[in-house]
């Protein structure tokens, strides 16, 4: 019978999946007794809640609301490691989430831990390196690290390290202990057909603007009723002047639910810009920083410059002023996520505004300011079902020095 090494690594939302967390990740590198690569397949993975500290592994809430669940790629994640003895670096800790995942899933007896090989740990015998860290062996053996703390790029570098291993001494007893692991070993029997994966994305790629995603091929409705209702969701994603990958998701069903095709978004949104600005240009001069303002509404809406220009020209019908969202002193606050600031600083700002900050989300909380504001948190699912805006660090120290200056 066939068997193989499956080199695996896994991203988090914490450290400790007695915690409640969860994986996040999950790449895996098939490769061959010899440490030939089989294949590759790896996906970010939705945890069902908040993603933790994302400076570190840098996955986005946007990309991981779209991905599937453990519970989904758990039957073919089970097929990719039947028949391999898993490896890691620093397994203990790859493994112990792996089987967290799947006692989630009522298999609570899999020995995960102890069923495979450490390259951090073979580290002492094969290699003379400054550290333990994969980054310090990778480097130790020659082996390259592309993109450190992204699931695949990671397996990648420890199966290096693995066939590095392999090479300096193949007829070490732990590959035979490895064969006969990987021969023996039980995984359950998971029924369920392959889901689609979803990647990590790219830094620099560029997604396609939300309006393009309205459909071209609803009737048209002259001068439509429900503006409004979609101008009132549009000024709650614009807030922040930030715009979500929920909230652009959240835009695209109230245009379709309205009946309103591009053209028609597309001349709501040059209303709506005409509409700040005859606030902006209310009181006979426009200042920098509002005229900085429009033009980032401008871009986030998908406008041109020339319609810019448009919205502040004198020679056009008047609008009636669009007013910006505000907080008022005793609006109640709720934060959540792992900040670029400390929290207790945040809090502090908040209550010397006269704001109230709340532990929980309520019907009576009047926003929610999110490290991520794509957040799967708790608190952010709340927000979104009580229909609170949901704002960004940025946004919510905007929110603030306005509150402050008047």
């Amino acid at each position: 019978m066939a068997w193989g090494f499956a080199v695996i690594d896994v991203e988090t939302t914490g450290l400790f999946p007695d915690a409640g967390h969860r994986i996040a990740e999950i790449g895996v590198v098939l490769l061959d007794p010899a440490g030939a690569v089989q294949d590759e397949w790896c996906t970010l993975v939705n945890p069902m809640r908040d993603l933790g500290a994302q400076h570190v592994h840098g996955i986005a809430a946007a990309d991981a609301r779209r991905a599937p669940t453990f519970a989904e790629i758990a039957p073919e994640l089970t097929r990719l490691l039947t028949g391999r003895v898993l490896v890691a670096h620093n397994l203990s800790f790859d493994a112990r989430f792996i089987a967290a995942e799947y006692e989630r899933l009522g298999f609570g007896a899999l020995d995960v831990p102890h069923a495979g090989l450490c390259t951090m740990k073979l580290s002492n015998n094969f290699l003379y390196a400054a550290g333990r860290s994969l980054a310090a062996c990778c480097e130790a053996a020659g082996v390259p690290l592309a993109e450190a703390h992204s699931a695949l790029h990671d397996a990648r570098a420890a199966a290096g390290l693995l066939r590095y291993y392999l090479q300096l001494s193949p007829d070490d007893p732990r590959w035979s202990w490895a064969k006969r692991t990987a021969l023996s070993g039980q995984w359950p029997v998971l029924d369920g057909t392959a889901v689609p994966l979803v990647p990590r994305r790219r830094p620099d790629a560029v997604p396609d603007h939300f309006l393009a995603r309205i459909v071209e091929v609803l009737p048209s409705i002259p001068e439509p009723p429900q503006a409004d209702e979609y101008l009132t969701a549009l000024d709650a994603a614009l807030i922040d002047r930030n715009l979500s990958a929920t909230e652009q998701d959240a835009l695209v069903q109230a245009a379709e639910g309205c009946g309103l095709d591009q053209d028609q978004v597309t001349a709501l949104h040059r209303d709506y810009l005409r509409a700040l600005a005859a606030a902006a240009i209310a009181d006979g001069v426009i200042s920098e920083p509002e005229r900085e303002d429009l033009a980032l509404v401008a871009q986030l809406l998908g406008l041109r410059r020339s319609d810019l220009d448009f919205a502040l020209a004198a020679d056009h019908p008047a609008l009636a002023p669009r007013e910006r969202f505000r907080l008022t002193p005793e609006d109640s606050v709720v934060i959540t996520g792992e900040t670029r600031r400390p929290r207790s600083a945040w809090i502090g700002q908040a209550e010397q505004a006269g704001l109230t900050v709340q532990r929980s989300v309520t019907k009576r909380t009047r926003l929610l300011m999110a490290a991520d504001p794509d957040s799967l948190s708790r608190k952010a699912d709340l927000a979104r079902e009580y229909g609170i805006p949901i704002v960004t660090e940025d946004g919510f120290a905007d929110l603030i020095s306005r509150l402050t200056r008047n």
